[in-house]
């Protein structure tokens, strides 16, 4: 899709400095953006980027300055993802293709798309303009709503529920067992799992991610939720409104994690567990007790951030100590 500068200032609420005729036909970064191409720039670094470049245009703040065309924004990083979408190339996906097998008693909108070699259970309830991409399973009485899409090759189970306008990319597991099991005399035994997974609107789980199924009652992931790619949900967590969850990260069973959450990744968080509102957790982190609201911490185990800073700075000083100790066996770095 083209179009003229004049029409992206438009678009974007911004201030034209340049010919509003002159027609865009991408976006792309400071680096690799070409003649008839529009970037987007954040920082004043990035301005030497541009000044030998053959750059079409350039979408800044308030404040920076560049001698090519140009559009002035209250804030260039929020226009980032409005940019994206306007150039992003978009199928038009409908019918259901031939291969598909849909169960009986299903309600699928003409609206929607179901890709090739799609397995739909019993009594499934799509909404309009739904997308299930190739390959993908969807289990007995899952009710998946409007504007969603599911990627390529993603088990969706029985009875899960999923919101409007949710994202659940390549490979992810939604619904399967848990990691239930009591251990006897004879060795574990198995749990049944009897619950279900919610996810609410506008939630968005990267690929071969997995959410567990609840042992009874839901597992949930509220409204607004990002969570990356290879991340494990266990079950009946429930994770808050507006929290982001990093790659590689782990919430384990029964776990509360609140709103407006950002955990990094590589971030454990042991069963049974609250994590307050408004937490920040940075990567590689173990979490083994309740965080309050508001708090930032790091570390294993998890402690106040700034106090887990304190104690590595400590640490590298060791070696120094123990020398001025005199606890040559320790100190002598050429045993390492």
């Amino acid at each position: 899709m083209n179009y003229k500068l004049e029409e992206i200032a438009r678009f974007i609420n911004g201030k034209l400095f340049g010919p509003p005729d002159m027609v865009i036909t991408g976006v792309n970064s400071p680096e690799l953006a070409g003649e008839k191409e529009i970037c987007i720039i954040y920082d004043e670094k990035f301005v030497d980027v541009i000044k030998n470049r053959n750059v079409g245009a350039v979408i800044i703040r308030e404040g920076l300055k560049v001698d090519k065309p140009h559009i002035v924004v209250s804030d260039p990083r929020a226009i980032m993802p409005v940019i994206l979408n306007l150039f992003a190339k978009k199928k038009e996906l409908r019918g259901i293709d031939k291969s598909a097998i849909v169960g009986d008693n299903c309600t699928i909108p003409e609206s929607c798309f179901i890709g090739p070699y799609v397995v739909i259970g019993d009594r499934v309830k799509l909404g309009e303009r739904v997308i299930i991409m190739a390959g993908s399973k969807i289990g007995d009485e899952v009710i998946i709503g409007d504007d969603s899409f599911i990627g390529y090759n993603v088990i969706i189970d029985d009875s899960s529920v999923i919101g409007k306008r949710v994202k659940i990319q390549h490979g992810a597991v939604i619904g399967k067992e848990g990691f239930g099991f009591y251990r006897g005399q004879e060795g574990y035994i198995r749990i049944p799992h009897l619950g279900n997974v919610v996810i609410e609107d506008d939630v968005e789980i990267g690929a071969n991610s997995v959410v567990d199924r609840a042992t009874l009652g839901s597992t949930i992931i509220k409204k607004g939720t990002k969570i990356d790619s290879l991340v494990l949900v266990g079950h009946n967590v429930k994770v808050g409104e507006d929290t982001a969850i990093a790659g590689q990260s782990g919430v384990a069973g029964s776990s509360e994690v609140g709103n407006r959450c950002m955990i990094g990744g590589q971030v454990g968080i042991a069963d049974h567990l609250k994590v307050g509102d408004n937490t920040i957790i940075f990567a590689k982190t173990g979490v083994i007790g309740d965080i309050p609201s508001n708090s930032v911490v790091s570390g294993i185990p998890a402690r106040p951030h700034r106090e887990w800073l304190k104690a590595q700075a400590i640490l590298l000083k060791l070696p120094k100590i123990i020398r001025q100790l005199g606890i040559k066996d320790v100190a002598d770095d050429s045993k390492e």
